[in-house]
């Protein structure tokens, strides 16, 4: 088997583009206790995932700075303020900063670029693309939400970044084979004349696009088993050289899905780190849970194999810290560490700002377009357990887009039913001018 040349599509991607990574910085050994002790060294891995979109610390639906009940903030500009620290304070030690998914939709500034003046026909630049670039990933995983625009916007997204997008288990539907970059083995130097480290990273993303995107990849891609996936694609990694594997996973730890059997698990990840040897740890996410460190325990080596899952929207920052040691020419893994930090603790980086403002405030200028007129106020509190106006508006407009699509066809003359349920439970409808951001709120 050869290596693939570069993180194209549409090729047959069998390999990692080990020779193609550029190293990473040195990190300096640990200073041994004893003249007796091997040599360490150490290894940061940087976490995030399920960003959905969020540049800035901004609620384009209030119009107004990100805020929760509890003060949490978001944005991947917050994110790269914490990376840049912590690449700073390890002063030259290897660090890696990897995301685990779901990243071009769950903003109206990330819609815009989809939908308003997408990127397929600009050929501009995506914000997530401009602002991951600038914290410069060594690797990104596909999220099932990746999928929500069509392959042709994704296929452009992934060319507009810098780094790799993964995705083991999304497989060409006619060709069987990967239709992405499975897995990139990233060089880690440790400094002139050291040993180097060569870590694996392989991507996992979720088996439930296949229904939820299906207009977008019936007959076009298939989702694979992302145990069975991981079964596969480990040996061949450690075969190739791999000293230490990651996995950057889009699935819950749960072991549940959403879904029936008629797809592989939504959320298999603790199943695949008890099922699949050689896997020294997962960053994951898609539950938007906030899970700091969790061993599971390898059930065919007894390995303990951890894992981290960073919240969502750019909440927090997942950090693992490994510490290795090298002997008769294999490295070690001695010690394994995750901790969790939050981005209400540092300011937006001025970098990745500047990279997205002027996309961001035209998206600001978008969503405050007046487009209806409300004569009294509201809102979706008391939508959960009483009939509203404001869910009864939703049900008219879908009916009343179906009716109206269904004419001239067989169909025409069938009764129209609609559900909608509170998507929103603080949406509201203003007196007077609703706005596209209150109208993009409510759902």
């Amino acid at each position: 088997m050869t290596s693939p040349s570069g993180p194209s599509r549409r090729q047959v991607l069998v390999a990692a583009a080990a020779a193609a990574s550029a190293p990473l910085i040195a990190a300096a050994p640990a200073q041994a206790a004893g003249a007796a002790r091997p040599r360490s060294w150490d290894l940061t891995l940087l976490g995030t995932s399920d960003t959905h979109g969020n540049v800035y610390n901004w609620d384009y639906y209030r119009d107004a700075e990100y805020d929760d009940s509890k003060q949490n903030d978001i944005g991947v500009a917050k994110l790269a303020t914490l990376i840049n620290q912590i690449r700073r304070e390890r002063r030259g030690k290897a660090t890696l900063v990897l995301d685990a998914g779901d990243t071009i939709q769950g903003t109206p500034l990330a819609t815009y670029y989809a939908k308003q003046e997408p990127i397929t026909a600009t050929g501009e630049k995506h914000p997530m693309a401009r602002a991951m670039n600038v914290i410069d990933y060594d690797a990104v995983t596909l999220g099932n939400h990746e999928f929500n625009y069509g392959l042709p916007l994704l296929d452009l997204w992934i060319r507009q970044l810098g780094f790799p997008a993964l995705a083991a288990n999304a497989v060409n539907a006619k060709t069987g084979k990967p239709a992405f970059l499975p897995y990139v083995i990233k060089k880690v130097s440790l400094g002139f004349a050291a040993p180097t480290l060569r870590v694996g990273i392989l991507g996992l993303t979720n088996p439930g696009v296949a229904i939820w995107d299906k207009g977008n990849v019936e007959g076009k891609l298939r989702f694979d088993d992302m145990v069975a996936t991981a079964a596969k694609w480990v040996p061949i990694m450690r075969a190739r050289g791999a000293d230490l594997v990651l996995i950057s996973a889009h699935g819950g730890d749960s072991g549940t899905s959403s879904y029936g059997p008629e797809l592989p698990n939504e959320n298999p990840v603790a199943l695949i780190a008890q099922q699949v040897p050689g896997i020294d740890a997962i960053l994951f996410g898609h539950a938007h849970n906030e899970v700091v460190e969790r061993f599971v325990t390898n059930e065919r080596t007894g390995a303990q194999v951890l894992l981290s899952e960073p919240s969502k929207w750019g909440q927090r920052l997942t950090r693992m810290d490994f510490t290795l040691t090298r002997e008769r020419g294999r490295w070690t893994i001695t010690k394994k560490a995750a901790s969790m930090l939050n981005t209400n603790t540092v300011v937006e980086d001025p970098k990745v700002l500047a990279a997205v403002r002027a996309q961001h405030q035209k998206t600001i200028a978008y969503v405050n377009q007046v487009v209806a007129q409300a004569t009294v106020e509201m809102s979706t509190v008391e939508s959960r357990y009483k009939d509203t106006p404001i869910l009864d508006f939703i049900n008219h407009v879908q009916a009343q887009t179906v009716t109206e699509a269904l004419a001239g066809t067989p169909y025409a003359d069938l009764p129209v039913l609609s559900q909608a349920s509170p998507f929103s439970r603080t949406a509201v409808f203003p007196a007077g001018d609703v706005k596209i951001r209150d109208v993009a709120g409510l759902y």
